[in-house]
């Protein structure tokens, strides 16, 4: 499959542009002229720049990416223009991975296939629950209410992790700022003082021995400690998602990361009911935006109780923990009332704003403790570099 430019005019006289991936240039004049009316020209666009959507292929997208495709694409389909239209408009846009996408897309559907079967041709750009949540919608005919709704739900997600690295950002800083303060005492100040020691005759103490050693030893052998230090950088990004999964284990963090986690299932859970998704399934596809295996394992069990013929909020009491008491509860008015997607929405709303609360008042305990312990370890790092100081202002007559 290869991409073409092609420029058309319509009855009315309005030229207008655009690219897409075909096969052939026969196929390309038969889209444009079923969708835009005369062929002027068409051309094949050659790979040679680096914006070429090829860089790009295979790539991912983020949340906010996400939001905007869906964004987009739902404003077009509300002004009235067909789905291939709508595509061939995005595809000429200013975000080049957003570009590709829509052109993979209309070269989908103009084999035939329905928006959410083209789409399942890009597994790296749309998750299993968006792909579901967009079938669902063309089988009900809610197609236009369901993108509105990913981007929503796309949008908030974007919202939620901006908000995350936030709080986060001033602990990293103040990390990296005292890291550098003790490398920048280590390597420019220490041969400073160990000049000034030996030129006085002052005995060093065995503590600045002992980092002296350990910064010669840098220096002898930087290369192969970088070397090493690679290296295992690229082992830990390699195996980041374990770590993550054990870091989030701690006491303190998985107090924040079960929340979390919880949040963005109910929030999956709720858009697929609203689409249309049987509930079963519906937990299912919902479950796999979550990477904890005892909450998959949870939420199995939820949707075998279901099966079973249990009801919502027993089934998912004897899941376990998988729900909060806050959702269990809204759980049994949405099951009662018969509204559950609107119930499980303004749940993951609530829990949404109390784990928010939650992180910013861990902010303000971990901050001041981060900063006492940065302070702890530069002054200790001063102390070792002036302590010969020390014993020489001792053996002094006014300390006799």
């Amino acid at each position: 499959m290869r991409q073409f430019r092609w420029r058309a005019r319509s009855t009315a006289g309005k030229t207008c542009s655009g690219e897409i991936f075909a096969d052939s240039e026969r196929e390309v004049a038969d889209f444009v002229r079923a969708n835009y009316g005369y062929v002027i020209g068409i051309e094949k666009v050659e790979r040679s720049s680096w914006r070429d959507s090829a860089f790009f292929a295979g790539k991912t997208i983020n949340h906010k990416e996400r939001a905007k495709f869906f964004q987009q694409l739902y404003t077009l389909l509300e002004a009235g223009i067909s789905i291939a239209q709508a595509l061939d408009v995005m595809s000429s846009g200013p975000n080049v991975k957003l570009c590709d996408v829509s052109r993979r897309l209309s070269a989908g559907l103009k084999k035939g296939l329905p928006l959410s079967g083209a789409m399942q041709k890009q597994t790296r750009v749309f998750p299993p629950q968006s792909i579901a949540v967009v079938e669902a919608g063309e089988l009900g005919g809610e197609l236009n209410a369901v993108l509105k709704a990913l981007s929503d739900y796309y949008r908030r997600q974007d919202k939620l992790c901006k908000y995350v690295r936030s709080i986060l950002a001033y602990p990293a800083f103040l990390i990296v700022v005292s890291c550098a303060t003790v490398i920048f005492f280590s390597v420019e100040l220490l041969p400073m003082f160990t000049t000034l020691y030996a030129s006085l005759g002052v005995p060093e103490t065995q503590l600045l021995r002992h980092l002296l050693f350990l910064k010669r030893l840098v220096g002898r052998h930087f290369l192969a400690l970088a070397a090493v230090l690679i290296v295992s950088g690229k082992a830990l990004y390699q195996k980041r998602k374990e770590l993550v999964s054990l870091v989030c284990r701690l006491p303190g963090i998985r107090g924040l990361h079960r929340p979390y986690l919880e949040v963005r299932f109910v929030k999956m859970l709720a858009l697929l009911l609203r689409s249309g998704t049987a509930l079963p399934e519906a937990i299912r596809l919902a479950v796999r935006t979550v990477e904890d295996g005892e909450m998959r394992l949870q939420a199995d069990r939820f949707a075998d109780g279901i099966l079973r013929g249990l009801g919502i909020a027993a089934s998912a009491t004897q899941a376990g923990n998988l729900f909060s008491h806050v959702t269990l509860e809204f759980l049994r008015i949405g099951e009662n009332s018969g509204n559950l997607f609107q119930m499980l929405s303004e749940a993951a709303e609530i829990r949404e704003q109390e784990l928010m609360q939650r992180i910013r008042e861990l902010k303000t305990i971990l901050e001041p403790l981060l900063v006492m312990i940065i302070a702890t370890v530069v002054f200790a790092a001063i102390a070792v570099m002036i302590s010969p100081l020390f014993s020489v202002m001792t053996q002094m007559p006014a300390y006799q």
